[in-house]
Formats: C-alpha cells, sequence, structure tokens
C-alpha cells in the first residue's frame, strides 16, 4: 500500500518520471481497449493520449477508495462515450423487448454487447470476471427483494423470461396472467431495477458503458 500511494503523491505532484513511468506501464493496454471500441488506429491512438491528459488533469482529485488501473480505464470509458456520443451512438433497449425478442438479451447485452473487451487477454478477462461478479450480485439482491415481500408469482414469471427464454404471450398463459402486457409491466420493473443496481455497481462509468450511453435510464 505505501508504494501505491508514494506513486499517486508523486504523479499529483506533476513528476515527470512518475508520470512516464505510468504511461509505459498502460500505454499499450488502454490502446488496445479504446481501439476495441471505435476500431481505427490514429482514433484510437488519440483517444488514448487524451487518457493520460484527463489523467493529469484528474489526479488531484483522485478517489482512494479506486485503483490506479480503474481510474485510468474509467477515463477511457468516458472517452470511448464522448466519442460515440460524437459520432455512432450505441445504447441499450430502455423499453421491455417485443414479444419477438428473447428477455436474456437485455441480461447479455448488459455483459457483453455493451461493453466489448480489449484485445489483450489480461483486460478481458479482468473486465469479464468483473461483470460476471457484479451481475451475479445485482441478480441475487433482486431475486432477494422480491422473495422478502412475498412476490413468488414475479420470481417465476422472470425466471421463466430471463433464465428459460419464454415469451410475454406465453408466460401470461402459463401463470395465470391477464394478458402480456402486465408479463411485460413486470418484465420492464425488473429491468429497471437491475438498471439501477448496475450503475451503483459502476460509480466510475468502467464496467457497463451502455448504461452510461445518450438515452440508457
Amino acid at each position: 500500500m505505501s508504494g501505491i500511494a508514494h506513486d499517486i503523491a508523486r504523479l499529483q505532484a506533476r513528476d515527470e518520471a512518475a508520470w512516464s513511468a505510468l504511461q509505459d506501464e498502460y500505454f499499450r493496454r488502454i490502446y488496445y481497449y479504446v481501439k476495441r471500441f471505435v476500431g481505427d488506429h490514429q482514433t484510437a491512438e488519440d483517444l488514448t493520449q487524451e487518457v493520460f491528459l484527463g489523467a493529469v488533469r484528474g489526479i488531484g482529485g483522485f478517489d482512494p477508495a479506486y485503483t490506479l488501473e480503474q481510474f485510468l480505464f474509467g477515463i477511457a470509458k468516458n472517452r470511448v462515450i464522448d466519442h460515440y456520443r460524437k459520432h455512432k451512438p450505441v445504447t441499450l433497449p430502455n423499453k421491455p423487448d417485443d414479444d419477438r425478442d428473447r428477455s436474456q438479451i437485455w441480461l447479455e447485452n448488459l455483459a457483453h454487447a455493451a461493453t466489448p473487451a480489449p484485445k489483450e487477454n489480461v483486460v478481458r478477462g479482468e473486465d469479464e470476471a468483473r461483470q460476471r461478479r457484479v451481475l451475479a450480485q445485482i441478480l441475487r439482491q433482486l431475486v432477494g427483494e422480491l422473495w422478502s415481500a412475498g412476490e413468488f408469482q414475479k420470481l417465476m414469471v422472470l425466471e421463466y423470461l430471463f433464465v428459460l427464454g419464454g415469451r410475454n404471450k406465453d408466460a401470461a398463459a402459463r401463470f395465470g396472467i391477464a394478458d402480456e402486457k402486465a408479463v411485460a409491466g413486470i418484465k420492464f420493473r425488473a429491468v429497471e431495477r437491475l438498471r439501477g443496481l448496475a450503475r451503483q455497481h459502476d460509480p466510475n462509468h468502467s464496467l457497463f458503458v451502455g448504461l452510461w450511453q445518450p438515452g440508457a435510464r
């Protein structure tokens, strides 16, 4: 811990050697991380330079609750979001999918399509592991909330939709619900709750970039 604190202090003091060492260690990883989103070499290189410029500007407010790596990759995600806003915004659906779509698509988008992993195996593994841990945690929390409230029918409906990939119309018939619109309402409220929980676990905007795109609620 003392080494990390020392490094941060040197970075905050704008120590040239400390910043050079930081760039040597992280430039390639940040570059491939960004390039996975934008594709173009020059754009990725420009955005990577902006990440380190942003780090220089923001290091004075560094939050020790996060690691230096989280700090840098959080800035990288924000730069990608800015780029997408200007060039090719991609959002997660913020309405329940219609009856032609499978309900688990939202979870798949959150874990994978919303946050494409970088090409480097180490970074990809870190992102995917963090995503799996957070998804498991927020799903457990949602299930726990519904269980404590005695909402057992909703739990069965959500299991049918999310886990088995059932359709709204079939769920209504299977569980004796008035119509598929009522099922869509159950699904919509569950998705919105999961979105809120996911945001709570992503304070640095570095895990689920799709949640922070324009139009994502």
